[in-house]
């Protein structure tokens, strides 16, 4: 029987990252909703798991929820999003404290969710976060950050505020930290050209070396190795251009 190859990892990530957002110490209340997008990135990412949100400020007792599609027209639609974190916690002015997802946030490339870090004590210092100095807080290879709006109610998605108006503020930006990692595709031939031109050109002479000729390993076990190499596996620098004796 031949080896059924996966198409991605079952295990959690394959890299860690931390986005730490600028801080410029703007406001303090209640809570705050913004978007996150994935990229459709060059590497071969099969989707974005956020495990982590770190925040500072007052605190108390906290929760984090998210919702698919992004927060706007949902600010005060409870039943759209999912709870992923709550718990009380001390007040902590100077340094970020984590608040750990469970569920965590899967995204997957191209996909947007909204996420919404909201304090439920009856006061104005829940939450630092920032004026939005421009649509996008936060972007690098993998993860986009955007700006969002702030609540001012100790409810959560109450629409009621405690002045005149609404509780929601628009154009805010998160203040804090998200603990992320990256999950990537697991090489196989049907994915072949998802991958880097250096990976194609290494997975093909590998194969080559390992299961052709006399002695050569059996196919599938050589498949198999490739199947468990990481995307940039075979970057080493050099020449990029495609191998005219490519298998797959």
């Amino acid at each position: 029987a031949s080896l059924v190859l996966q198409a991605e990892a079952d295990f959690l990530v394959h890299d860690a990252f931390t986005v730490e957002t600028a801080d410029h110490e703007d406001h303090t209340f209640s809570g705050i909703m913004f978007d996150v997008v994935a990229k459709d990135a060059k590497r071969p990412v099969s989707a974005v798991v956020i495990d982590g949100v770190c925040v500072r400020g007052g605190l108390g007792r906290m929760t984090v929820w998210f919702t698919a599609g992004g927060f706007q027209n949902k600010e005060t639609r409870r039943e759209d999003w999912t709870l992923a974190y709550r718990n009380k916690l001390d007040s902590s002015w100077r340094d970020f404290v984590k608040l750990s997802l469970s569920p965590p946030l899967v995204v997957a490339p191209g996909e947007t969710y909204g996420v919404y870090v909201h304090s439920a004590e009856d006061n104005d210092e829940g939450v630092v976060y920032d004026n939005q100095r421009q649509r996008i807080t936060h972007d690098d290879d993998v993860l986009t950050v955007f700006g969002g709006m702030a609540h001012l109610s100790s409810e959560p998605f109450s629409d009621v505020g405690p002045w005149w108006g609404s509780a929601w503020r628009p154009r805010r930006s998160f203040v804090g930290k998200l603990c992320y990692g990256a999950r990537y595709k697991l090489w196989t031939p049907r994915c072949h050209d998802a991958f880097t031109s250096p990976f194609q050109t290494g997975a093909a002479a590998a194969f080559v070396a390992l299961a052709v000729g006399w002695g050569g390993l059996p196919s599938d076990i050589a498949l198999y190795v490739l199947n468990m190499c990481k995307y940039d596996w075979f970057d080493q620098g050099g020449d990029d251009d495609d191998d005219d004796d490519d298998p797959f």
